[in-house]
């Protein structure tokens, strides 16, 4: 008899190790600041809604609970109509719709299959069961259940969405606010002072998450970079975010960039991202980047769209204040000290790098997608007071300046083009604290940014 309750003891506790609920509770916290993005072709009972109504809710602790959801409509958009008068293009892309900005407000008010749902993997909760009651919100309405699973891990876990009765109040971030973004020119004046056609276009622009916080002082002009995760110093660490045609010089850079024309399609927030999305570099007038920016991570896309090109070099350039962090790469993993001296790496484009010192740690994934062949690539690093290169922006010296450059290859990608092909790269940030550092760990979020969780609708 004792044999038997023990067994039935053992039993159930490994059968509750075993359940949706454990599950998720491994993909909220394994995976927190990864964001779980949902177009809405995906979840068909809520077409036509309104995506204001739209709730999300997970089950923990024997019942539903809301979690900030944030509804971000898309159209497509002919790049070309950001300007005035509007050029002549040939692209049509998808863009995050934005009254206040020049990719305008969506054709469609209701929430259509290009839209987007966006959460977060620490909102991901267990299994309801059968019996659960609907919130009050959605009893009689439109509701779907995501599944959510992680690819690295197996673990599933699930969501709840719906469009919330008339007369509901609705608060889509649950009460959660952790983005502060405000796009701000110098001058004080609204978009509608933009100038199109020639900048400067100076900025006062600012984000502000729990784990960093951002600057911008022109378009192309990310110049400011606290982390504030752990027990991080919070000091600034960021000379420039640099993007130039050629290392060795200032003909075009991040200042000529900003100086010519352009216009920005997306300035807004939300309880899950900022959005941050521009176009406009010089002869490359739709040329654009989009920076979504979480509560942990970043994701910064840059679309190149320009005739053909010797190269491309894109990369941060840290300030004095980086001193004595540890630099390290999937090819270099033990790392070296950025002191503004000279080093020697293993040289060859990296998937991913990494600062971390008492400042925080910073990690950033790379990837690229192209239907170029025969492009040639390799990374980019400098650690010196004194350096070779040019400085078109910021100080005089290079201080773990670290990115990718394509040496070679570029054809064109300019839509007005006949032939022309494609090239784009997208870096994935994530902050952590100060003992957070280390190349395996490196190398974990590595995985997680090339496996993002899974969502399939249940019915």
């Amino acid at each position: 008899m004792r044999k038997s309750l023990l067994f039935i003891f053992v039993s159930s506790l490994l059968a509750a190790a075993l359940t949706p609920a454990g599950a998720s509770a491994s993909i909220a916290a394994s995976r927190a600041s990864d964001p779980i993005v949902v177009a809405g072709a995906r979840v068909p009972a809520l077409l036509g809604t309104s995506p204001q109504r739209i709730l999300a809710y997970r089950y923990a602790s024997g019942r539903l609970r809301q979690v900030p959801l944030q509804v971000d409509e898309r159209k497509l958009f002919d790049v070309g109509n950001a300007y005035r008068p509007a050029l002549p293009s040939g692209e049509q892309t998808l863009v995050y719709a934005d009254a206040q900005m020049s990719a305008g407000a969506d054709n469609d008010l209701g929430f259509d299959s290009n839209d987007e749902l966006a959460l977060l993997g620490s909102s991901v909760g267990g299994k309801a069961p059968r019996s659960v009651a609907l919130p009050r919100a959605l009893r009689g309405r439109p509701h779907q259940w995501l599944k959510v699973r992680d690819p690295i891990s197996g673990a599933s876990g699930y969501l709840l969405l719906g469009a919330a009765r008339p007369g509901i109040k609705v608060d889509q971030s649950a009460g959660s606010h952790p983005l502060s973004y405000k796009f701000a020119l110098a001058s004080g004046l609204p978009y509608s002072s933009y100038r199109l056609a020639e900048g400067p276009n100076p900025e006062a622009s600012t984000l502000t998450t729990p784990n960093y916080s951002l600057g911008f002082s022109d378009r192309w002009m990310k110049d400011r970079l606290k982390i504030r995760a752990g027990k991080s110093t919070g000091v600034d660490i960021l000379d420039m975010h640099k993007a130039m045609v050629s290392a060795g010089s200032c003909g075009r850079s991040e200042r000529t960039f900003s100086d010519g024309e352009g216009a920005f399609l997306t300035n807004r927030v939300g309880p899950v991202r900022a959005i941050r999305d521009f176009i406009g570099a010089n002869s490359g007038p739709y040329t654009e980047r989009r920076e979504l920016m979480y509560p942990g991570r970043e994701d910064v896309e840059t679309f190149l769209r320009v005739h053909a090109i010797p190269q491309v070099v894109d990369f941060l350039d840290y300030s004095a204040a980086a001193s004595g962090m540890t630099y390290r790469n999937n090819r270099n993993r033990a790392g070296v000290k950025v002191d503004g001296r000279p080093d020697v790496l293993v040289a060859g484009p990296p998937t991913w790098s990494q600062l971390s010192g008492d400042q925080g740690t910073l990690t950033i994934v790379y990837s690229h997608a192209t239907n170029i062949v025969g492009l040639s690539m390799t990374g980019y690093y400098v650690d010196s007071t004194t350096p070779t290169d040019p400085q078109c922006t910021g100080d005089d010296a290079s201080y773990a300046s670290s990115g990718g450059a394509v040496t070679s290859g570029l054809v064109s990608t300019e839509p007005r083009e006949s032939g022309y092909s494609h090239f784009s790269n997208a870096w994935n940030i994530y902050f952590g604290g100060r003992s957070e550092g280390g190349a395996s760990k490196a190398a974990a979020l590595d995985r997680r940014a090339r496996k993002p969780l899974q969502v399939s609708a249940l019915r």
